[in-house]
């Protein structure tokens, strides 16, 4: 078969996905026809349009914060309100790039000195200025901290106040000429009782599969591989089928939310459209005789093509990209259990490879068109019947379905299940939490009973283990708050606070899932290497600080566990007798 022109392909088309594209580019004054059809509305943008129809109806300063990061959207939502809210836009001066001058001969610096002028303590109050600034935090950071003659003391007291450059934005610290919206206070996925969601990503890739005339992407699948004679066995084609699947799409919204959370990746719109492009077009097997890549789908061999479809482009392509190398660390290819195992033996002696998927995923076996005449029996094929497998496998996870082999991550659950819990202030519903990461927390230098803690020694292979007593006690200083359903801004670790007993040492420690994880494992006997330790540096921290309430200074027991029963020893200061050293 000849080579598919890429004029001719739906591949031309999602090429527009790309972050090579020119449509990756954003301009503020500029809005184009994908542009608007790709616009998803999200929670951080009705804040904004509330903050803006509020700023401009006054009659004095008003400066709009629009902070984030690289790549956030904060582009693309100025883009969309000078596209709804012309009149409105037009009584602001936007400023999108805090970090370009507007004089050659002159730093960024100067342009933002500049522009905040007449929101400086001595002009606010006289000034009618209205101005929308764009900016990163950390250009607001140096900013503030730049200001030496001290006339920016009204905008950095509303910054601490607000808590907007430690992530806790206060939504009730409001002023008459200060304001902001804050992308580091929304996430590209939700909370609530039943687990973590994301409408925005949802309704992102809806857009792409969606049968609608005013979609470039379902038109040119229509028109471009409805006439194509390679249209049963081309992955690009097969792929985007698959998408249009509720079910699968699902999964990869899943799948994309874990890798998120477990891997604390920022991922903004472009890198979301370019990992969609990613997935639904495998490059590696593509012509590159030509500027553009040409699609043979007769010339793929039956590995290549099994490798091209969605399930393996989406977790095997860990070389492709930072976000797909963290997807990749989310394939259930590395779930190892009892079942799965027995379920490998059994498929292997199996020898209609094909069965798994006639049984399990009947709606979907048409995606194996392509390697249907496969004699399995011959052992020429078995890496094939290997690729088959994995298929299978991700498929079924993409899907939800056998989870007698590939059980949901409990750890995972439970900790999104927390996140809620205490992003709403149900303290008293987390008392396991507590004393998990408590017993986690005094284990960390090694196994320890209830109300000790091992000390960390030189001599680390020693048959002799120090310990010290010390009880910690649950601080919970935010009250129930009112119950939602969907939590849309939220913080993404959980802090969690103790007092060391009979001290006045109080400490708090901010939890993610991989800290989670690993105290976890800490209290099943896992001793922290370096690394864990480096990367935890603030547990190390409070581990420290609580570990100066203890009663070292006093009392220190000495245990030998290498016998079968152990000794243990108790050295101990005596205000009356001084040192005492004794055999329990």
């Amino acid at each position: 078969m000849e080579s598919i022109r890429n004029q001719d392909c739906l591949i031309s088309t999602l090429m527009r996905l790309r972050e090579s594209s020119k449509d990756a580019v954003v301009s503020a004054d500029y809005v184009d026809e994908l542009s608007v059809y790709m616009h998803v509305d999200r929670p951080v943008q009705e804040e904004f349009e509330k903050q803006l129809k509020k700023a401009a109806l006054s009659s004095h300063a008003e400066l709009i914060l629009l902070c984030g990061s690289v790549g956030d959207g904060k582009s693309h939502m100025l883009q969309m309100c000078n596209f709804k809210y012309p009149d409105l836009m037009s009584e602001f001066y936007v400023h999108n790039d805090s970090t370009a001058s507007l004089y050659i001969d002159k730093p960024a610096s100067f342009t933002l000195k500049e522009l905040l002028d007449p929101f400086s303590d001595e002009k606010i109050e006289q000034s009618n200025n209205k101005v929308i600034l764009a900016m990163n935090l950390g250009t607001l950071s140096n900013f503030l901290d730049q200001d030496d003659e001290k006339r920016f003391k009204r905008l950095a007291s509303y910054v601490r106040e607000a808590g907007i450059l430690e992530g806790k934005k206060d939504n009730d610290v409001d002023t008459l000429y200060f304001h902001c919206v804050n992308f580091a206070d929304y996430h590209l996925y939700e909370i609530s009782k039943s687990g973590p969601t994301s409408l925005y990503i949802e309704h992102l890739i809806e857009r792409i599969v969606h049968e609608t005339d005013e979609n470039i992407f379902y038109n040119a699948y229509c028109s471009q591989c409805g006439n194509c004679d390679a249209k049963s066995i081309c992955p690009v084609c097969i792929n985007f089928k698959l998408l249009s699947d509720r079910n699968v799409r699902a999964g990869v919204v899943s799948t994309i939310i874990e890798s998120i959370v477990k891997c604390k990746l920022i991922v903004s719109t472009r890198t979301l459209l370019n990992f969609i492009y990613e997935i639904l077009v495998n490059e590696n097997y593509f012509d590159q005789g030509s500027l553009e890549p040409r699609k043979i789908p007769a010339k793929l061999t039956k590995k290549q093509y099994i490798e091209s479809l969605l399930p393996s482009a989406l977790y095997d392509r860990s070389g492709s990209s930072e976000f797909l190398a963290a997807i990749h660390k989310m394939d259930p290819l590395h779930i190892r259990n009892e079942n799965v195992d027995m379920f490998f033996v059994d498929y292997e002696n199996d020898e209609l490879a094909l069965n798994v998927f006639k049984e399990d995923l009947k709606e979907y076996e048409n995606i194996l068109l392509k390697v249907s005449d496969s004699d399995f029996s011959d052992y020429a094929n078995h890496e094939l019947k290997e690729n088959l497998l994995h298929l299978y496998i991700r498929m079924c996870k993409l899907l939800s379905i056998r989870q007698d082999i590939l059980p949901q991550d409990k750890e995972y659950s439970d900790y999104m299940k927390y996140l809620y819990l205490w992003n709403i202030g149900m303290h008293q519903q987390l008392v396991t939490l507590y004393k998990d990461i408590g017993r986690g927390i005094l284990s960390w230098n090694g196994a320890a009973g209830k109300n000790e803690m091992q000390l960390q020694t030189v001599n680390s292979v020693s048959e002799y283990h120090l310990y010290q007593d010390i009880s910690l006690k649950i601080v919970t200083s935010d009250p129930y708050t009112e119950e939602a359903d969907v939590l849309y801004t939220f913080r993404d670790e959980i802090k969690l606070k103790y007092k060391v007993n009979g001290t006045q040492i109080i400490s708090d420690l901010d939890i993610d899932f991989n800290l989670y994880t690993l105290l976890k494992q800490v209290i099943k006997g896992y001793i922290p290497s370096l690394v864990d330790k480096r990367v935890n540096v603030r547990c190390v921290d409070f581990i420290n600080k609580i570990s100066r309430g203890g009663s070292k200074m006093e009392t220190l027991t000495i245990k030998n566990l290498t016998q079968k029963s152990a000794r243990e020893y108790v050295f101990e200061y005596d205000t009356a007798f001084g040192y005492l050293f004794e055999e329990k």
